[in-house]
């Protein structure tokens, strides 16, 4: 194995996270070949290790660029999943064996890419009673260093910031039955450069593209409720994100987390990027807005088999619909041409009666 690079950890986050396991390989690159350097043994989860799986879990939840979907039914050429469930489900495997077995489909599918390699961590972990597998490929940096003597010298790290492929398998989901349940980041510069990540965990990644309207909608209301902001702040909020995704829609553009954030709230753009690309959330980019629901966000709607209702935002906020406590509709400034059909139709039912 060579030689390990120092772990620098700058944040220190509040852990929730149980490391059940950790490993590390190295996949090397010499003269064009990439290869597999395999540690045989399992990382003692000293605290450096905690912090640092801690750390990546963290920057990796708040990393825009993430892609959910699900395994690859063909397990044949996407054997990840075999892999994962010999290990999580049937216990065939040991963690040592899963993560070796999946060293070797992630070298088979980079060799024919530009890759370069780096340091693979792989780690089982456990929070809020979910299992979690964790892959994610780090580089070295080089910084500098004051020794004793007040010299500096190179000093070599880990840059756990800075990494572009990871994936996470939320193994407990999986398990049972989840539709989403695997994500990984597809980055954008480097997408083919990714694509191969992409293979290795064997994800289908298609995505409906009014499921993830809807979802974006819901990390909107979200990030509009925790902001506290009042019925006007929150109405010109969701209009302006309307506008945007409209735009998108009419463009045929994919939508973009750190675009959109860029536009719809400029000041503070990243607090809007961790909202919705809090992995809880499961947004994924790169679909095109659907306008159909994306009325969603300026109107609310309803039917029965015996009438149908809609109306915007601004007739709630303007008290032209009210939403009773009893759970009943009042419709106020009703316009005059429906007030007479309804008192014409009243009337022949009197009539009707007699």
């Amino acid at each position: 194995m060579s030689a390990p690079a120092v772990i620098e950890v700058s944040e220190i986050i509040e852990s929730q996270n149980v490391i059940n396991s950790v490993i590390v390989h190295d996949l090397t690159k010499k003269d064009g070949v990439l290869a597999i350097d395999e540690r045989h043994d399992l990382l003692p989860v000293t605290r450096t290790v905690q912090r640092l799986v801690d750390q990546l879990i963290h920057v990796y939840g708040k990393r825009p660029g993430k892609s959910f979907g699900h395994f690859e039914s063909d397990e044949e050429n996407y054997p990840v999943q075999k892999y994962v469930r010999e290990y999580y489900v049937g216990k065939s495997k040991s963690f040592i064996e899963l993560t070796i077995s999946m060293m070797k489909t992630l070298c088979a599918k980079a060799m024919k890419t530009a890759a370069t390699g780096g340091h693979v961590f792989i780690a089982h972990t456990k929070r809020d009673a979910s299992d979690y597998l964790l892959v994610a490929i780090l580089t070295d940096e080089i910084g500098a260093a004051l020794t004793e003597g007040k010299d500096v010298e190179d000093s070599v790290y880990l840059d756990i910031k800075g990494f572009r492929l990871a994936g996470k398998i939320d193994m407990t989901s999986w398990n049972a039955g989840s539709e989403r349940y695997l994500s990984f980041l597809k980055g954008r510069d480097q997408a083919k450069v990714s694509d191969y990540f992409k293979a290795f965990l064997g994800c289908d990644n298609s995505v409906a593209a009014a499921a993830e309207t809807a979802t974006l909608i819901k990390g909107l209301e979200s990030f509009a409720t925790k902001r506290e902001m009042n019925e006007i702040e929150k109405e010109a909020f969701l209009s302006k994100a309307h506008a945007i995704c409209s735009k998108f829609s009419k463009e045929d553009e994919p939508f973009d987390i750190q675009a959109f954030s860029n536009e719809l709230w400029p000041n503070t753009p990243d607090e809007l990027v961790e909202e919705l690309s809090d992995p809880e959330l499961k947004l994924s980019e790169g679909f095109v807005p659907d306008r159909r629901v994306l009325r969603k966000l300026v109107k609310f709607s309803g039917q029965t088999k015996s009438w149908k209702f809609e109306c915007d935002r601004t007739a709630l906020n303007e008290k032209h619909v009210l939403f009773n406590t009893d759970e009943t509709l009042t419709i106020t400034n009703v316009p005059d041409e429906l007030k007479t059909r309804l008192r014409n139709e009243l009337r022949q039912d009197d009539g009707d009666d007699e």
